[in-house]
């Protein structure tokens, strides 16, 4: 996956674009903010050109549903997380902020509002709106603290013309692990000892082999928090995802990937057609569609032991010094609808989080897509999303399991070895609770 493509989706990163000059809590409003007086409302935000566009774009539309509210987008580069919480904690910052793995950061510190008592009172159903499993994302210590906006679930992306060349049948969520370590096989392709097609991908991003871990019944955490990485079911996993690269040599090594060149990784793979299939999200869309001559298609992904997914999510809070936090909620409320949705998938920008939207005609057969591709995908997904292992500790955590894993695909140490050290280290982490 593009380094790109990460900084989009994930607040971990440290890459990530948000609200420039932070605009002090609320704006031109002077009062407690009823319905005669003028608010201005800032939204900070990370992303590019499209992501400006599009949330400018709902929150104009709310300014019609709510004609004395007008809202402001703000992207600047930097650490979303420290320039956000930095000017927050010092009285500043947005009314309405993105959020995605910040929750616990944000609520810990009171630098959020819970939603509960304004979900309540609007009778919204979060479970009918966005699933059982999406809005827990957003939750800390048993309330609620956003509201999912976009929720792209990862599936596979395959290449028709070499799946039918080699007569596999097309990725299935009724696949298992022996269907997709089968179908690689097949569609791994070597001559004169070089490869000239790869059957699937492996990488150290933790979306990949997380996923694995929870297919096969492992957790990172436990319901308390407490380490649990180096299970028999996580070891069992992560010996079946080295042996794809290093046994069974239906996946690029790392070494492979450094010498296809710098910042190549599944997504420009298959975009070159030298890779049958991979995991990735939305914004891959828009890539391989620009690609004259490329025949591909979408699939929830297989299963092992349980279905399980990785997904990439944003959500949207209420700041909490904001001096207007009824209408900040009734922006929103309305973002989250099926109206207020609608810009999502009209500008390409992402999968929209209301699985109505999801499921509509707008979403499954968009206006810019040049082939018709299965983007029900994405909503059947929906139901094995897992919630990642997200607490105060998140970025340190990633930190810790992506350098073991990176030995074990190196083939330096033993899966069960990089998780018995990335368990003492998690140990030592969530110890200081």
């Amino acid at each position: 996956m593009s380094a790109l493509a990460r900084r989009r989706f994930l607040g971990a990163t440290g890459a990530l674009l948000l609200g420039g000059t932070m605009a002090g809590c609320g704006g031109s409003g002077s009062g407690a903010g009823g319905d005669s007086e003028s608010i201005t409302l800032t939204m900070t935000a990370w992303g590019g050109d499209i992501d400006r566009k599009t949330y400018k774009q709902r929150l104009d539309m709310a300014s019609k549903k709510y004609p004395h509210i007008e809202g402001t987008v703000q992207l600047t580069p930097g650490d979303y997380l420290q320039k956000l919480t930095t000017a927050i904690a010092g009285g500043a910052g947005p009314d309405l902020l993105e959020i995605a793995d910040h929750v616990p950061a944000f609520a810990s510190k009171n630098q959020i509002r819970p939603l509960d008592d304004y979900i309540e009172q609007s009778g919204m159903d979060l479970t009918e709106m966005f699933g059982d499993r999406t809005p827990k994302i957003f939750q800390y210590e048993g309330k609620q603290y956003g509201l999912p906006d976009r929720s792209g679930a990862m599936v596979v992306y395959y290449n028709r013309k070499m799946f039918d060349a080699a007569e596999v049948e097309y990725p299935s969520k009724e696949w298992t692990w022996d269907d997709l370590l089968n179908a690689a096989k097949k569609l791994t392709i070597r001559e004169g000892g070089e490869v000239k097609q790869w059957g699937f991908a492996t990488i150290t991003w933790w979306p990949y082999w997380m996923t694995f871990m929870y297919q096969n019944g492992g957790r990172v955490l436990d319901d308390d928090n407490r380490p649990v990485i180096n299970s028999p079911e996580n070891v069992e996993a992560m010996e079946w995802y080295n042996d794809l690269a290093w046994k069974h040599k239906v996946s690029p090594t790392l070494r492979d990937f450094a010498n296809y060149g710098e910042g190549v990784g599944p997504d420009q793979l298959f975009a070159q057609g030298k890779l049958a299939m991979e995991i990735t999200g939305f914004w891959n869309i828009a890539a391989a569609n620009s690609v004259d001559g490329l025949d591909w298609d979408i699939a929830p992904l297989w299963h092992g032991k349980e279905a399980a997914t990785s997904a990439f999510f944003t959500g949207l809070a209420i700041s909490a010094n904001t001096k207007h936090p009824d209408e900040v909620w009734k922006v929103i409320e309305y973002m989250v609808s099926e109206e207020g949705q609608r810009p999502i998938i009209d500008n390409g920008e992402d999968a929209p989080a209301n699985i109505k939207v999801q499921e509509s005609d707008a979403f499954l057969k968009p206006v810019w897509a040049k082939r018709e591709v299965n983007m029900k995908a994405f909503a059947e997904s929906s139901d094995f999303i897992f919630i990642p292992p997200i607490t105060v500790h998140w970025n340190e955590m990633l930190k810790v399991c992506g350098d073991n894993i990176q030995l074990m695909m190196n083939n330096e140490v033993t899966p069960k070895k990089a998780l018995d050290t990335i368990q003492t280290e998690l140990e030592r982490i969530m110890g200081r609770n």
